[in-house]
């Protein structure tokens, strides 16, 4: 049973379906499918007949990923995401990291900003893992292997850094994304 499903927009690019892969890659508890010309309404009906928790819509811009709708069982918008920049995982790393089978933590720098703790608390919820503070990744050896380690912090210029890490060697391993605005 998932707790997350994870799809595109209507009408998608090729490397915005990566990135869904990717997502789902280092999301565990999630699952993708292919949105097709599915309205709000049938989507809704998905996130229920699944018993997700939430769905995540990835929208596109000039066919790379633009924004992250997260919306509730019933099709009501919990948070929406709006990106500046996303790398996909083979742009961040040339490693094949296998999924990722547990998170290890959603990690918030210490003193983060309004915007980034707004979408780490999000996080949390939706995986169910408490946010942890701290100043940089720590690599937890073998305990950590398939553990993802998600991380969060401020930019310059009131953005966010949202990566992911391998936690066993705290090595990233992407996705990583530059978030510019957030909407609850």
């Amino acid at each position: 049973m998932p707790s997350i499903l994870i799809t595109t927009s209507r009408r998608t690019s090729n490397r915005v379906r990566s990135f869904v892969r990717d997502l789902w890659t280092v999301l565990p508890g999630t699952e993708r499918f292919n949105r097709g010309g599915m309205s709000i309404a049938e989507l809704s009906s998905r996130i229920k007949q699944s018993r997700a928790s939430a769905a995540i819509v990835v929208s596109l811009f000039k066919g790379n990923p633009r924004s992250l709708q997260i919306l509730s069982p019933d099709g009501g918008q919990l948070m929406e995401v709006r990106m500046e920049m996303a790398k996909l995982r083979r742009e961040v790393t040339s490693s094949r990291s296998p999924k990722m089978r547990n998170i290890h933590s959603v990690s918030v720098q210490s003193g983060a900003g309004e915007q980034t703790r707004a979408i780490a608390e999000m996080l949390s919820k939706l995986l169910d893992t408490p946010i942890a503070e701290s100043t940089a990744i720590v690599a937890v050896g073998s305990e950590g292997m398939n553990n993802v380690a998600v991380w969060l912090q401020d930019l310059p210029n009131g953005k966010t850094l949202w990566t992911h890490y391998h936690a066993k060697d705290g090595l990233e391993i992407g996705p990583r994304m530059r978030i510019t605005s957030v909407t609850v």
